[in-house]
């Protein structure tokens, strides 16, 4: 196909006489031609515009000619006279109307063009480059290139980075505190871009607990978790229990001692032997901590089988008048030979102490075991004589005297000693008396300074009742021709046998003896001594006479 401009194609040459349909052109035959103003002329763009051939009829004998489209450049190359060209279809263009040209003009005849002369190859023209926008375009070629390499590096950075981060971590409670490094499996490139909202400073380690929190690494955050777990089991040691065989096991948690752990840890029985026979057993107690975890503790178990009742000894008959308040237990003891507390109870409900009488109090002692023994004593109601004096008025003489003869901040055998040394040296003893009941009979101690045996141990019992140290009144037995009394005292833990009755032929006084120095004490041939022993508890066995100064009424130290 031909090119609409021509350039393309061989020119043709064309005969001087002949117009461009090949029809001879004389002087004469051309008709006219309008100028045409070119630049009333709209072309498209990069678009020739081509007019349209008008349309010629062949006659017969002519040679037909092919048709080309008119160059509208102003220059044409001189047309040669033309080789015969075999006929081709013509292609029609499509016609498009020039603006503000008369529709009569568009089917003239086409005009006579000058001859075109031949087109000389056009030389190459070079094409000067201009350099500071090839190198601007270079650096943006290469700013390009760094900003993609960058950005890829960038990515694979801070992918690498971020990828330090431990998401959760956990650890165990109560061992060790933690910081931003454990959640850190290496060191950041630019560790002060790393930080958290976590002050780990405020953690309570020892709550087993999950925190939830924020790391933040070069402007992006990252959720955490801080897991703080209790895996380790309590532990704690049994203590050995020694026990009866009826006696029940006490409460767990005070078997086991030594007891760690983070939380709070909870004490029960798992496993109870049957040790109702005695023996040596093993029970096992659990602990349970505050998440769940146990640990078993064997508990040694020592159980005694006890047949043996516990022993009653201070229980004596009892002399008081209508009115009077009765203390039953005062000078009772109750031993046992394992259980160290047994109980004691009174059976007061056959006495009238508003009616004068002789009626039967017993006592029953029992112990963890279930043993039990029973004493009985008599205890005598009677009207109160003619001047009966009342036993807050002994008592509140007996105040005064103890008031006169101790100091603050002395010892509990200083003060008893004090007590029997001012008796033996301020009661002048006489055999008989006329006091009708033992308030009488102390009181005429204090007041008048005479009594016997029976005065005498009344105002010691006084005067240590006031004193708030322990005591109780031993009557000698068996007797022969006389009774006599003295004071049973306990001092420092311990009984022993003090008496303050003046003794013919022995210008002293008897203080913290034992019971066997007290039974060894002969004078003239005889002792006086003898009691009951079994009513009263064991006296101390080793001996502080050494440290009495009887003269001065004083203690040397041990």
């Amino acid at each position: 196909m031909n090119n609409a401009n021509g350039n393309n194609s061989k020119p043709l040459n064309r005969n001087a006489n002949h117009s461009a349909q090949g029809v001879s052109v004389r002087k004469g035959n051309v008709p006219a031609r309008k100028p045409v103003d070119r630049n009333q002329m709209q072309r498209p763009a990069q678009k020739p515009v081509q007019r349209p051939v008008q349309k010629q009829v062949q006659k017969p004998g002519q040679r037909p000619v092919q048709k080309h489209p008119v160059n509208a450049a102003p220059k044409a190359a001189p047309v040669k006279p033309q080789r015969p060209v075999q006929k081709r279809p013509v292609q029609k263009t499509p016609v498009k109307k020039v603006p503000n040209q008369p529709a009569q003009n568009i089917r003239k005849p086409v005009q006579k063009q000058p001859a075109k002369r031949a087109v000389k190859p056009v030389p190459q023209k070079t094409v000067k480059v201009d350099q500071t926008k090839l190198f601007k375009g270079l650096v943006i070629a290469v700013a390009v290139i760094l900003v993609v390499l960058l950005g890829v590096g960038g990515y694979s950075f801070f992918k690498d980075e971020t990828g330090l981060i431990n998401r959760e971590v956990t650890i165990e409670a109560g061992t060790q505190r933690p910081d931003l490094n454990m959640f850190l499996s290496g060191e950041p490139t630019f560790p002060q871009l790393v930080s958290t909202n976590l002050n780990f400073d405020e953690v309570n380690i020892n709550l087993p607990q999950t925190i939830s929190f924020n790391i933040k690494m070069y402007g992006r955050n990252f959720a955490c978790k801080l897991i703080i777990q209790d895996s380790i089991p309590p532990v704690g040691q049994g203590i050995p229990q020694k026990l009866f065989a009826a006696q029940e096991l006490p409460d767990a948690a005070s078997c086991i001692t030594g007891i760690e752990d983070i939380t709070d840890v909870a004490v029960t029985w798992k496993d109870i032997p049957d040790y109702s026979a005695g023996g040596n057993f093993i029970a096992v107690a659990m602990l349970t901590d505050g998440c769940g975890n146990e640990t078993p503790v064997n508990v040694p178990l020592e159980v005694t089988r006890d047949d043996n009742a516990p022993d009653i000894v201070g229980a004596l008959d009892i002399e008081a008048y209508i009115g009077d308040s009765i203390s039953y237990r005062d000078g009772v003891i109750v031993t046992d030979d394992y259980d160290e507390n047994p109980v004691l109870t009174i059976d007061t409900t056959n006495v009238n102490i508003n009616e004068p009488g002789t009626y039967e109090v017993i006592y029953t002692a029992k112990d963890i075991s279930g043993n039990e023994k029973a004493v009985s004593i008599n205890l005598t109601i009677s009207e109160k004589p003619e001047g009966y004096i009342e036993p807050e008025v002994v008592y509140d003489v007996a105040r005064d005297i103890l008031d006169e003869i101790t100091e603050p901040g002395m010892t509990e055998e200083e003060v008893a000693l004090q007590i029997i040394w001012w008796c033996r040296y301020n009661i002048r003893f006489i055999l008989r008396t006329y006091s009708n009941s033992w308030t009488e009979a102390a009181y005429n101690a204090y007041v008048y300074g005479t009594g016997n045996c029976y005065s005498t141990v009344y105002a010691v019992k006084v005067l240590l009742d006031v004193a708030g140290i322990e005591n109780m009144i031993i009557e000698r037995y068996p007797y022969q021709t006389a009774t006599h009394f003295w004071n049973y005292v306990k001092i420092n833990g311990q009984w022993y046998h003090c008496d303050a009755t003046w003794r013919e032929g022995y210008d002293s006084y008897f203080f913290m003896y034992t019971t066997d120095e007290l039974l060894n004490f002969w004078q003239g041939g005889w002792n006086g001594f003898q009691f009951a022993q079994e009513k009263y508890p064991e006296s101390a066995t080793e001996s502080v006479q050494y440290r009495i100064d009887y003269k001065n009424h004083t203690m040397k130290e041990p």
